[in-house]
């Protein structure tokens, strides 16, 4: 038996970071069959494995993928070549940089405000339920055009898609919850489809059915309705659960939460990139082998499912100096949170434009805030990865 062999789901669930940290020691390319996934842990194998898809294909066999399982295909996340290229062609345009600009700051902020104020009557709160994720849901909500979808659905939809995303044992219970949100997802969103396909406007499902088509042509609703799930998964649950394990970061760390305090407009976006390498909110990106092929020191057979865990290459020994330590003056180049190589995350200049408004406004109003004693964060999860709750107080002590 080998360490490997002996890697449980719930061990995983609990905390993946010393199952990778020994992984990267002694076996940085190992099969899991708890997952029934070779696991890739180093920063050069993760990156290899990424930017490499006439050896490592998003495209896999069919019923091995969790998320086409859940979600139907062709997604952006299990497509290559044509039909990859196809899909980014309608997302990019409403999350480029420039055009990130000219709308998430008012978006965020519209959203944001509101529970601000709430928590600041109570005094205190639960961030991740009264804050991050509401704020993440809506604004991703809103940017795709989904206007009349309460933050309820919206955060319902987040937790029964992620069922069938990270179901690699095939658990049926799993399965069941994933399916019924996925068809009552679809249920939803088509009406917002049809109208938009007769009257485009600027919004990001707009230009999934528009941008690169041909006049008085639009983009298949069946072809885009998987990738729209997984849109609203990765959007919804990235820059809402990124920001609490930022904040946990910075809470823990008094020193530094003083030094982002004293200088927002600096220390916020540091926090932020250093919270993401910390704390990948997205563990993975999968791949399957088309021929035999060595890394890492092991040999992978041809149609192997693999797991190059962007979440372990961010915590790499060889890369980052103490990397369990969270440091947001840290200058040791980028973190692999958004993944690598042309499936490098779509939304990445909008999940990180959120993050730093979010924390920002957040901080502005409650420079105090602390950790309540008694209700620390505990983080769970391995795929998806966050803190469960994050109990906070502010004002004076009692």
């Amino acid at each position: 038996m080998s360490f490997a062999d002996d890697i449980t789901v719930e061990a995983l669930e609990a905390d993946p970071n010393p199952i990778y940290a020994e992984l990267r020691r002694s076996a940085p390319v190992a099969f899991v069959p708890a997952v029934n996934l070779w696991f890739v842990t180093r920063w050069k194998d993760v990156e290899l494995v990424a930017k490499s898809p006439d050896i490592f294909s998003a495209v896999v066999k069919a019923g091995v993928s969790p998320v086409e399982r859940s979600f139907g295909k062709p997604t952006i996340l299990t497509s290559d070549g044509e039909v990859h290229r196809d899909l980014r062609q309608g997302i990019d345009p409403k999350y480029r940089p420039r055009t990130v600009a000219s709308y998430a700051g008012d978006l965020v902020r519209s959203i944001a405000e509101p529970y601000l104020d709430e928590i600041a009557e109570r005094g205190s709160a639960e961030l991740m339920a009264d804050y991050f994720e509401p704020v993440s849901t809506l604004s991703l909500a809103r940017s795709l055009g989904l206007i009349d979808i309460d933050m309820p659905t919206l955060r319902r939809w987040f937790y029964g898609l992620a069922q069938g995303a990270i179901n690699f044992e095939n658990d049926p219970k799993r399965q069941e919850i994933a399916d019924a949100i996925g068809a009552e997802v679809s249920d939803a969103v088509m009406p917002t489809l049809q109208q938009l396909a007769r009257e485009p406007d600027g919004s990001a499902l707009s230009h999934m059915l528009h941008d690169g088509m041909p006049k008085g042509k639009t983009r298949a609703i069946d072809f885009l309705m998987p990738t729209i799930k997984v849109i609203l998964l990765g959007g919804m649950q990235e820059p809402g659960h990124g920001a609490g394990s930022i904040l946990v970061g910075l809470l823990t760390n008094p020193e530094q939460l003083r030094q982002v305090l004293d200088d927002l407009e600096t220390f916020v976006p540091k926090s932020v990139d250093e919270g993401l390498r910390w704390v990948a909110p997205i563990g993975t990106q999968t791949r399957e082998t088309t021929r035999a092929v060595e890394i890492g020191g092991a040999t992978i057979p041809a149609g192997a499912p693999i797991a190059a865990l962007v979440s372990s290459a961010s915590r790499d020994e060889s890369r980052f100096t103490d990397p369990d330590r969270f440091d947001i003056n840290r200058g040791e180049g980028n973190h692999a949170a958004f993944g690598f190589g042309h499936h490098f995350c779509s939304g990445r200049f909008f999940a990180r434009e959120q993050m730093c408004l979010a924390l920002r406004l957040l901080l502005e109003r409650f420079p105090d805030l602390r950790l309540v004693p008694g209700k620390e964060p505990v983080f769970r999860g391995w795929e998806f990865r966050a803190p469960a709750t994050l109990h906070v107080e502010f004002g004076a002590n009692v």
